[in-house]
C-alpha cells in the first residue's frame, strides 16, 4: 500500500515539476514575442503581422496549464464562508469534501463538453488566419486541462474524506482553539 502511495506521490511530484518548467518556458516565450513586437513596431516602425496570432497559442497553454497547476496545488480561488461558522474540524472536512465532490461533478461535465469540442476541432481542422497554424494545438488543451483538473479535484476529494474519517469528533477548529486560549 505504501509503495503504491509513494509511487503515486512521486508521479504527482514530477507532474508538478513538468508543469512548472512548461509554465516558465511559456511565460518566457510570451515575453520575448511581446518584446519583439514592441521593438519592431515602435523602434523599427515595421510591425510583423502574425505575432498577435502566434501569441494565442502559448497564452492559451499558459492559462490552462496554470489552471491545472492551481488545481494540483489546491491554490484555486475558494470562498470558505461556511467554515467560519463551524466549531468542529470534522465538520470543516465534511464541507470541503462536499465542495470537492460538487466541483468534481462540474469538472466531469466540462470534460465531457471539452471532449465534444475536441471531436469537433479534429473534424473541422481549423487553421489560424494569417500563419495557418492548426488550431487543434490550442483547442485540444481545453479537454486535456479539464480532464487534469477533474483528476486533481478527485484526489482532493479523497484527501478531504480521509481527513474527515481520521479526525476525532471532539477536535475544534483552529479559530475555536485560539478563542479558548485567550
Amino acid at each position: 500500500m505504501s509503495e503504491s502511495k509513494s509511487l503515486f506521490n512521486t508521479i504527482l511530484y514530477w507532474a508538478a515539476k513538468a508543469q512548472d518548467v512548461v509554465l516558465v518556458f511559456l511565460m518566457s516565450f510570451i515575453s520575448i514575442l511581446v518584446f519583439g513586437q514592441v521593438v519592431l513596431r515602435y523602434v523599427f516602425k515595421a510591425p510583423l503581422m502574425g505575432i498577435e496570432e502566434l501569441l494565442l497559442f502559448p497564452t492559451t497553454w499558459a492559462y490552462l496549464i496554470g489552471a491545472i497547476k492551481a488545481s494540483a496545488d489546491k491554490n484555486q480561488i475558494v470562498a470558505r464562508v461556511l467554515e467560519v461558522f463551524m466549531r468542529k474540524q470534522k465538520s470543516v472536512y465534511l464541507v470541503r469534501a462536499i465542495a470537492a465532490a460538487l466541483s468534481g461533478v462540474v469538472l466531469i461535465w466540462l470534460s465531457y463538453w471539452g471532449y465534444d469540442y475536441l471531436k469537433y476541432a479534429l473534424r473541422v481542422q481549423k487553421e489560424s488566419p494569417t500563419l495557418f497554424i492548426p488550431m487543434i494545438w490550442s483547442e485540444s488543451l481545453v479537454f486535456v486541462s479539464m480532464a487534469c483538473m477533474t483528476f486533481y479535484t478527485i484526489v482532493e476529494f479523497f484527501g478531504h474524506v480521509r481527513d474527515f474519517i481520521r479526525t476525532p469528533q471532539d477536535v475544534l477548529t483552529q479559530m475555536e482553539v485560539e478563542e479558548e486560549v485567550y
